[in-house]
């Protein structure tokens, strides 16, 4: 080795074994014993997150300063420019490009920097999205730290090109070690003479030092240490910055590949944080759509600025890499969840606001009318599936007739069909309704609701196996087993067993799941409840508890010794669509839950993951995945959609979802101790408790899986208003002609509206993007997202993301 370059920095967890608030304590700590070094030492100190930069800005203007004094000078360089550190896996493509802006936002007001070397140190694992995004968001490089050797599977990471699915192409390069990215308090001139070693045979190395995790500086010895080292070495050793190592390697071997992902529990670990990032990305994304839509078509005033910013900045938190992990203690998962769910209830306000914007223009509802309105989050007109409850006038008590409802779409009856309300005052006023109709595109649609009095529908009695046949598809389900047996699709079989099974699986109390390559152990099924015990006691343990026009719905009951699950399945009319509802009452302890699905047919299994798409072996291994898993049939694939699912596997065939790892808080291996200090005293297990999951099953065209998923995750809005305008109503605002193509964004920025659009799609696609009458012709390659500006005169594309 010719040159090794020193990086200092304090790796600190604003929340890990802490809460948010001691982690800032400390960076005040941190970044003043580093200011007051860099005057005293000839050392270049290295920080990134600017949400440690915002706490000391507000907190302690004075260090602030300083630390801007000593930026300009160039003896404390700004790294890595993101708002925090994020999971590298779980969040999605158009989240990380927020982490991302507002970061360099951050950096380049208050330091007039932009950094172009990206970096995460701590994360446990990096997805084949990231090459895209760091490209189109500025970047020309990425270091990062795991995974570790002995989790990298003889794959070479120290220096690469890391080239995307879209062919994005980025330099990359591991910072490998015991100590990865940090060094020991005193010691620091021993962890580097190591890091050095592991680049004998290179022409340049790089080592990390500094004390980490929970903030703190290098002692005075360890900089006189280094200094000593840098005057005797026989190669060149200096103090540097990521850029200026970039500069210096020259890396020949390419991977396009995911960056091997390491601690496989943390991706189903802690199901609430899981739950609550998915709600807010949804929320937040489907809110700037719907300001967006209101505002560019005049009917109201811009607004929302601060609850956007705050809502990016929440969730950038929500993802940091020891939260959205699931691995953070207690009070962490409180404080993140009680912030999380505050900023998703001001973006929902935000929502409402645009909504009745929308809505206020239309016409007076005739005397019997109930309207509704409902917003489509997609940039096409499409059929969907749409549910909401009203209340009306008088309360109808009676045991032999009910209110009918019928619902009309420009005076033509669509199907419909009443369904339970929400809530359980037994009499009949609150009405909730499923019905179908063609929505307008990005916009709202007009539908309304006639009333009557009729004879109270009886439900059928479920007597053996729930067989549904109808113009699309036929299924069963097993009134011995409650799983769904069958699934046909034109004649075709996709399922080779009962799917839906919900599984026990036993784990540990690790929640980083240190080791784990696949949660597999010890399977367990977990049977049809008897119905004599429990929360499910006197229940009939196969019903049919809705049944109509647009779907039936069956519910089973399963339960094991301590623990219970309900499986709900929605078998909608005439669409290759089910909808799986899944509660679950959990009181285990080191015990994963995992439900299955056995395909009948071989095919490339597939997952989303952050602004692309990737294959994945059928081995058992468990993966990080987003919104779908699928398995391929030529044109066609057998698609699983989720709202708050991160982990999958496939074995052969068979399709596993791991919806939570029942392990404790923050608990990991140290060398050969045992995980927990005392076996003998009860501590709280993280999933223990009420959980909620959505799934969806179908059979779809594999160009669309993008779109599908979406449909699902957001389901369109529904409320009753009573408008009393004079028919000036919005009539279109934006469409997109393809919907192998996906809008993931639709927001403002200065000036300008802005719209993310991806072809997560293995082919090139085309598409016209249209508002206003304006058009622009789109052509993607394959996997590519791109970033259109629409100035209010003309649409224009725009390389960068941000």
């Amino acid at each position: 080795m010719k040159v090794l370059h020193l990086i200092c920095n304090s790796h600190l967890d604003p929340v890990w074994q802490w809460d948010w608030d001691e982690g800032c304590s400390m960076a005040l700590s941190t970044f003043w014993q580093a200011a007051k070094f860099c005057d005293e030492y000839d050392y270049i100190f290295c920080h990134n997150e600017a949400f440690l930069y915002e706490f000391i800005e507000e907190n302690d203007p004075a260090l602030f300063k300083k630390i801007q004094e000593l930026v300009k000078c160039g003896k404390w360089r700004i790294m890595g420019g993101w708002y925090l550190q994020p999971d590298c896996n779980a969040p999605c493509g158009e989240a990380f490009v927020r982490q991302i802006k507002l970061g360099r936002d951050y950096f380049y007001e208050k330091f007039g920097v932009k950094p172009t070397v990206a970096l995460n140190f701590d994360s446990f694992g990096h997805s084949l999205g990231l090459p895209q995004i760091l490209k189109k968001c500025g970047y020309d490089g990425y270091l990062f730290c795991r995974p570790m050797d002995f989790e990298s599977y003889g794959i070479d990471y120290r220096e690469f090109w890391w080239v995307g699915k879209d062919g994005s192409r980025i330099k990359a390069a591991r910072a490998e070690d015991d100590t990865i990215y940090c060094s020991e308090f005193g010691k620091a001139k021993t962890d580097i003479e190591r890091k050095a070693a592991h680049y004998k045979d290179k022409e340049v190395g790089i080592a990390l030092w500094g004390v980490g995790n929970h903030g703190g500086q290098n002692s005075a010895k360890d900089l006189r240490d280094v200094a000593e080292m840098i005057k005797n070495s026989d190669c060149k050793i200096f103090h540097s910055y990521p850029e200026k190592y970039f500069d210096d390697i020259n890396p020949t071997l390419e991977i396009n590949a995911t960056i091997q992902p390491w601690l496989r529990g943390s991706y189903s670990s802690m199901s609430s944080m899981k739950t609550v990032n998915s709600e807010l990305e949804d929320t937040l994304f489907s809110t700037e759509k719907i300001i967006s839509t209101a505002a560019i078509s005049g009917k109201i005033e811009r607004f929302g600025d601060e609850v956007i910013l705050n809502a990016e900045k929440a969730l950038a938190r929500l993802e940091f890499h020891d939260v959205l992990s699931g691995t953070c203690c207690p009070d962490g998962e409180k404080s993140t969840l009680y912030m999380a769910q505050g900023v998703i209830f001001d973006l929902n306000e935000a929502y409402h606001k645009a909504f009745f914007a929308l809505t206020k223009d239309y016409v007076k509802a005739q005397d019997g009318e109930y309207p509704v309105f409902v917003f489509n989050n997609q940039p096409y007109e499409r059929e969907a599936l749409c549910e909401v409850e009203i209340l009306l006038q008088e309360p109808l008590i009676s045991d032999t007739v009910e209110y009918k409802l019928s619902v009309f779409q420009n005076g033509v009856t669509v199907p419909s069909q009443r369904i339970k309300e929400m809530g359980n005052i037994n009499f009949d006023r609150r009405i909730r309704i499923v019905f179908s109709g063609k929505l307008n595109a990005l916009n709202v649609t007009r539908f309304d609701i006639k009333v009557k009095i009729a004879s109270k529908n009886v439900l059928t009695e479920t007597n053996g196996d729930v067989i549904l046949t109808d113009s699309v598809k036929k299924v069963k389900i097993n009134g011995k087993t409650g799983l769904l047996d069958s699934f046909m699709v034109g004649g075709k079989e996709l399922l080779s067993g009962g799917a839906f099974e919900p599984i026990m699986f036993t784990t540990t109390e690790d929640s980083w799941g240190r080791n784990v390559i696949s949660f597999n152990k010890e399977p367990k099924p977990i049977k049809l409840s008897n119905c004599n015990r429990g929360i499910f006691k006197g229940y009939k343990n196969v019903r049919i508890v809705e049944d109509g026009d647009i779907m039936t719905q069956v519910d089973s009951l399963f339960e094991n010794e301590s623990s219970f699950v309900r499986v709900s399945y929605r078998i909608y009319k005439n669409q290759p669509t089910i909808d799986v509802h899944i509660d679950s009452f959990w009181n285990e302890q080191d015990k994963a839950l995992k439900v299955k699905i056995p395909c009948n047919f071989d095919g490339k299994f597939i997952a989303q993951i952050a602004y692309s798409q990737d294959e994945y072996t059928t081995d058992d291994t468990d993966k990080p995945i987003h919104r779908y898993v699928a398995m391929i049939n030529g044109d066609n694939a057998l698609a699983v959609y989720n709202k708050n699912v991160y982990d999958a596997s496939c074995d052969k065939n068979d399709i596993y979802l791991m919806l939570y790892n029942g392990a404790s808080y923050c608990t990991h291996i140290i060398e050969n101790r045992p995980l927990i200090k005392d076996y003998k005293r009860f501590e709280p297990h993280i999933e223990q408790g009420k959980h909620q999951f959505d799934l969806r099953l179908s059979y779809d065209n594999k160009s669309v899986l993008e779109n599908k998923s979406q449909e699902f995750t957001v389901k369109p809005y529904c409320l009753n208003v009573f408008p009393h305008g004079d028919g000036n109503m919005v009539k279109e605002s934006v469409i997109i002609d393809n919907e192998a193509v996906a809008l993931t964004a639709f927001y403002f920025d200065e000036d300008k509206y802005i719209l993310r659009v991806i072809n997560n799609n293995e082919t090139e696609n085309i598409a016209e993007i249209k508002i206003f009458g304006i058009t622009a012709k789109a052509e993607f390659k394959k996997f590519e997202v791109k970033t259109f500006v629409y100035d209010g005169k003309d649409i224009s594309e725009r390389y960068n993301f941000i």
